[in-house]
């Protein structure tokens, strides 16, 4: 039989049991250890979007990946994340205001500029996109979300085709290039020689939305040149796929990756101004172009288009910064399948419906 003060000894030893274990934990970061933010340079200075706040509260409290232009110490003494939206609060006034803000200032410190995600003010919108996280689905779910969707790499007629307006997380243009993205990542080409733009949709004409771009290239006299033009729709269908002689002599025809050969090009007699008007007549102004590195692309058809889904930017590397993951690896990780393996280079049109996939996975599901 237990002594009458068995219990409060026994309640005791617990306690005590809980007090070692908190802090063992604190012993690691010292009796002073506290959470602190860290911004680095030059990512610091840039201007930052929606989603690398999100990025950053999910790095914070979840899973998510580590951000490039800041640093978390001691990242596990932070319990919650405290989000405060202030409509109409923007830096100008905040600074202004900084003596009636006092204290305000001195807990949240100087403001960061973060890009809205348009021109229009939309609160809801805002709000939105900075608290919805999609939770992220095992991949087949993820690839039969989007076989249902119609996106087959096949390319076939599909009775289920992609409703690109009707109940997805954020707008299309949600993952379209900011300005500053384009700028970052080269899509520049202004006033540049022998360069043409996409015009805006003919009065009562119906373009395409949503155009998958992939082109493959050979070395020539002049430099890189184009020799293949691909353009696939949403469900995977070929709606533009010719062969470009290029203006200058090849040098090499880059067949271990563009997959073009002497005898593919022997015949050939479209050049890149043929190409070109073929291209303007498919993708107007109105046309959300996906492709991956699509800078390239466009540089080798000399074609102004700002209205871009650019894969390699839209999946982020884990090391963030300017790293971007290779087209073959995001098709592998995230729709199963192998591309670019068949021995004999690259094909524009696999690589295009690929490109076409990974984007209609992030804007079914959401991020």
């Amino acid at each position: 039989m237990l002594p009458p003060n068995s219990k409060c000894l026994a309640s005791e030893e617990e306690q005590h049991s809980k007090d070692k274990k908190s802090s063992a934990f604190f012993d690691v970061y010292g009796p002073e250890g506290k959470a602190d933010v860290v911004f680095k340079t030059p990512e610091a200075d840039s201007t930052l979007n929606l989603q690398d706040i999100q990025g950053l509260v999910t790095w914070v409290l979840a899973e998510g990946l580590m951000p490039s232009w800041v640093f978390i110490k001691n990242k596990p003494l932070i319990p919650k994340v405290v989000l405060l939206y202030m409509p109409g609060l923007d830096a100008a006034l905040y600074l202004s205001q900084s003596k009636s803000l006092r204290s305000f200032k001195e807990y949240c410190g100087n403001p960061k500029p973060v890009l809205a995600l348009s021109c229009v003010s939309d609160g809801i919108q805002t709000v939105d996109a900075l608290l919805t996280c999609r939770m992220k689905r095992k991949r087949d779910c993820a690839n039969s979300a989007v076989r249902r969707s119609g996106v087959e790499s096949s390319g076939s007629d599909n009775p289920f085709a992609v409703e690109l307006t009707k109940d997805l997380p954020f707008p299309i243009t949600y993952y379209t290039l900011t300005a500053k993205e384009l700028e970052d990542n080269g899509y520049s080409y202004n006033n540049q020689p022998g360069f043409v733009s996409t015009l805006p949709a003919p009065s009562g004409s119906s373009p395409y939305e949503m155009l998958a771009l992939d082109c493959e290239m050979c070395v020539t006299s002049n430099g890189f040149e184009l020799t293949r033009v691909t353009l696939v729709d949403v469900n995977g269908r070929v709606v533009l796929d010719k062969l470009v002689k290029p203006s200058n002599p090849i040098i090499d025809y880059n067949t271990r990756y563009s997959g073009i050969t002497f005898e593919m090009l022997n015949d050939v007699t479209i050049s890149l101004e043929d190409i070109q008007k073929d291209f303007l007549k498919l993708v107007y102004k109105e046309t959300i172009l996906v492709g991956h590195s699509l800078e390239n692309d466009l540089l080798a058809l000399k074609i102004n288009h700002h209205l871009v889904i650019d894969t390699a930017v839209l999946y982020k590397h884990p090391r963030g910064g300017s790293y971007k993951t290779a087209l073959r690896v995001l098709t592998r990780r995230f729709l199963k399948r192998e591309i670019q393996d068949s021995g004999k280079g690259h094909d524009s049109v696999e690589d295009a419906r690929a490109t076409m996939e990974l984007a209609l996975l992030k804007i079914i599901n959401g991020k």
